[in-house]
């Protein structure tokens, strides 16, 4: 696990790696830099994969994405 992947890591700007909205979370290991996922986006998301893919894809709610700063 990087720091990136932590809870404690910094809340940073990203841009929707679905829509391409901005976007507050963490960083996951396996987006490209800069990318995460809105909450506008969560739910089309998760229905194309399974819970184990899209945790791989987009990291863990409310860590890296759907964050409340």
């Amino acid at each position: 696990m990087s720091t990136t992947d932590t809870p404690t890591a910094p809340i940073r700007r990203l841009l929707c790696s679905c829509c391409g909205a901005v976007t507050r979370g963490r960083q996951w290991h396996n987006r490209d830099t800069g990318y995460g996922l809105c909450v506008d986006c969560i739910e089309r998301c998760h229905r194309n994969e399974t819970p184990e893919q899209f945790r791989q894809l987009y990291g863990d709610r409310g860590v890296h994405f759907d964050v409340e700063a």
